[in-house]
């Protein structure tokens, strides 16, 4: 029975994890997204999203949160599912899982650090990566290649410092290697269920980890390779994670929060001073998945803690009172849930009874308002793209909510404007 539910999930593997399906994407506020956007393009087959704005920058008008005009940049990919597609751009947000970087410059931080800052934080953490982990490299989205090698070839002639390790499951070895787009929070894992030859790993240390991947990922990826849905040396990404770096403390909360908006508890693992926790949304194959190490396993001063407590202060100004203010720009680092099947009932009642921190979005169209993120313990965000019947009590005046299309907030960017040019309601 087991078996024939994880066909039936992996048969979905490439067409769930997209724009209206499953974890859709990975959201990074970034200072200078556009080379983080011409990095991707450069090891990785991506494509640009048919939204995107021209050369892109978005062009907010004046009286949109300031007197002139003001810009947003974009750097914003897609994982392709097919190498035959080229990067043509297949739908307004790209027929693949998302990994996007944004800067909206007239968005607040108020109270925290300076998204330059937590960059320039995760740089300097990453400076001797080749030699040992730091717990940052958790923040990452993880996907599964045929291509590794090929991977790491291009990353060795070009200088990029990799983190090398192995890991194994049912006695079969993995290797998993973390990169960083460059002076940003964006951190690619990729593994394969291989060791890497010799030679190419000639000059470089190879270290040996927990366990990455959920068994449930684990056992899809046996799946798709036994039904020929992935082809040996084919460089493709799949998605398994979204991954995350977490503290003791924030930890702690997060079964009561994940358990309590309707996902399940897809993995658990404990070793060698590692606990992890996973949770599947409804609707999704991606996990979410949350690593906690000690606070000595990072460099410097800036732990994993901090990161948390800064970055729920900036919401906790932002938001506190005001669900229709959307100029927080710390909610820019989120992933997206976009589900027909997950009970929107269950999550706006845990959002109302627990206080969660949350942004509402107005329709300009009726004014009746739904939900569009909400605000997990780590501090990170999740947009919400769902069909909600009902939003949260603060959100507007008759508690009802206007259900939009499943690809509300990812409509054509047109006149060079974005939804985020308008700030909403704020303090």
């Amino acid at each position: 029975m087991l078996r024939a539910t994880l066909i039936m999930a992996v048969i979905a593997v490439a067409l769930a994890q997209s724009p209206g399906n499953g974890i859709s994407k990975t959201t990074y506020a970034a200072n200078d997204p556009v080379p983080a956007k011409e990095w991707m393009y450069k090891y990785f087959p991506v494509g640009t999203p048919g939204d995107e704005c021209t050369d892109d920058i978005c062009t907010c008008p004046a009286g949109t949160g300031g007197s002139t005009e003001w810009y947003i940049q974009q750097g914003r990919v897609y994982t392709l599912e097919s190498l035959d597609s080229g990067r043509k751009l297949l739908q307004s947000a790209g027929q693949g899982f998302g990994i996007h970087t944004v800067n909206v410059s007239n968005h607040l931080t108020t109270g925290g650090l300076s998204v330059a800052e937590v960059e320039a934080h995760f740089t300097d953490k990453f400076t001797d990566m080749a030699t040992r982990f730091d717990s940052f490299l958790d923040f990452n989205a993880f996907f599964y290649t045929t291509a590794l090698a090929d991977y790491v070839t291009a990353f060795k002639a070009d200088g990029v410092p990799m983190y090398t390790t192995t890991w194994t499951y049912s006695s079969k070895t993995y290797t998993s290697v973390f990169v960083h787009n460059p002076n940003t929070q964006v951190v690619i894992e990729i593994c394969q269920d291989t060791t890497l030859d010799a030679g190419l790993l000639e000059g470089m240390k190879v270290h040996t980890s927990e366990r990455r991947a959920s068994i449930r990922a684990i056992e899809s990826i046996e799946i798709m390779k036994t039904n020929s849905t992935v082809e040996a040396g084919n460089a493709i990404l799949t998605p398994l994670a979204v991954n995350r770096g977490v503290s003791a403390a924030t930890l702690a909360k997060l079964d009561a929060f994940y358990l309590g908006v309707g996902t399940t508890k897809s993995d658990t693992l404990a070793e060698n001073g590692v606990t992890k926790y996973c949770y599947l949304w409804t609707g999704a194959t991606v996990d979410v998945c949350f690593y906690n190490r000690a606070d000595t396993e990072t460099k410097g001063d800036f732990k994993i803690g901090d990161f948390e407590d800064m970055l729920n202060k900036v919401h906790e100004n932002m938001l506190t009172g005001y669900p229709l203010c959307v100029a927080d720009k710390w909610t820019d680092n989120h992933y997206a849930i976009d589900s027909f099947t997950a009970d929107t009932a269950t999550i706006v009642n845990y959002v109302d009874d627990n206080k969660i921190l949350h942004v509402c979005e107005s329709s300009p169209m009726t004014g009746s308002t739904t939900m569009h993120y909400m605000i997990d313990p780590t501090g990170w965000g999740i947009q919400m793209d769902m069909n909600f019947k009902t939003a949260p009590s603060d959100c507007s005046t008759d508690n009802t909510a206007t259900v939009f299309p499943m690809d509300s907030g990812r409509k054509l960017l047109q006149s060079h404007t974005n939804p985020a040019c308008d700030p909403g309601t704020c303090a």
